[in-house]
């Protein structure tokens, strides 16, 4: 399939127009892309503004197929993100990973790169001036995720190191139809943004390497291999689902073998252990300490 691009210099929000497009009804494979968002929103009511340097792109998809696979449609756009990222920058490979549901983050970051750039006045490596932005100010993205360094996993034993969150997914079902929003830190943004502070640590593909050549031209060339990349996995999943996936985001996912507690929107736990695989379902199997197997979804759940 081909998605048809619309671009703007600065918007709402990308998920606004697909879903004014859903309303209207245009049909699956429209991209909307925005350098800014003055009316950005995530998981749970979050809102902020968007600045230039994060990629804001959602998409419009009315794919046909059964309802208990459209929860593992963000995980998919996940593993989407995570090949574009790597088709631009391939040393990034084997750092960039799927963090179950809807993230995708950097395990491990040298923050030398950081330290000099700041001890020379700038942000980042590629001279952007230093702000603070949790996550990618995207559609959908969550603050929430690892302990502090060096802070100990709920089992007591293995301390957790922090993710370093690079992009963010959310997916909306509205009037029948599907709106997908991805936002990924390309380069650290010049002006303060209104993005909620949160657990993860942010990084920026600037950060990691992505530097070469204009701000927007960096921008739109991780929009075009999210885009090329979401074309060839999207109707593979119409057709098979996600089982034809599970071993490819198993191998990159962010929290095997660490020990989590699943938490209600309340705090109260759901269940606890040792993150073992994803199920062909999307759900996420824990190992509990007595060895019994615990399925836990995203839309009653997240992760502590």
């Amino acid at each position: 399939m081909q998605f048809r691009v619309e671009s703007f210099e600065t918007v709402t929000s990308t998920n606004d127009l697909i879903k004014r497009a859903i309303e209207e009804g245009q049909p699956e494979g429209l991209a909307v892309r925005g350098l800014r968002q003055t009316a950005g929103y995530g998981r749970q009511g979050r809102a902020w503004e968007s600045p230039i340097g994060g990629m804001y792109q959602s998409f419009l998809l009315r794919p046909d197929v059964p309802p208990a696979q459209l929860p593992t449609l963000s995980l998919l756009v996940g593993l989407a993100v995570r090949r574009a990222i790597a088709s631009l920058v391939p040393e990034l490979e084997d750092r960039v990973q799927v963090k179950w549901p809807n993230d995708i983050v950097v395990a491990e970051v040298d923050d030398s790169l950081r330290e000099a750039a700041q001890a020379a006045g700038e942000g980042s490596p590629c001279g952007n001036k230093s702000a603070s932005l949790c996550g990618a100010a995207s559609p959908g993205v969550a603050c929430d995720g690892a302990a502090p360094d060096g802070a100990p996993s709920d089992d007591g034993h293995q301390p957790r190191r922090p993710f370093h969150k690079l992009c963010g997914i959310s997916t909306e079902m509205h009037a029948r139809a599907l709106c997908v929003g991805v936002g990924v830190n390309v380069a650290r943004p010049a002006n303060a943004s209104s993005v909620p502070a949160g657990k993860n640590i942010p990084v920026y593909l600037d950060e990691l390497g992505f530097c070469e050549g204009p701000v927007e031209d960096r921008i739109s060339a991780v929009a075009d291999a999210l885009c090329d990349q979401l074309a060839i996995v999207y109707p593979l999943w119409c057709e098979q689902g996600f089982e034809p996936f599970q071993a490819e985001f198993d191998a990159c996912s962010a929290l095997s073998g660490r020990f989590v507690r699943m938490e209600d929107l309340s705090g109260n736990v759901l269940a606890s252990g040792t993150v073992t695989r994803v199920a062909p379902d999307g759900r996420l199997v824990l190992r509990t300490p007595e060895g019994v197997e615990v399925f836990a979804s995203s839309g009653e759940a997240h992760i502590r």
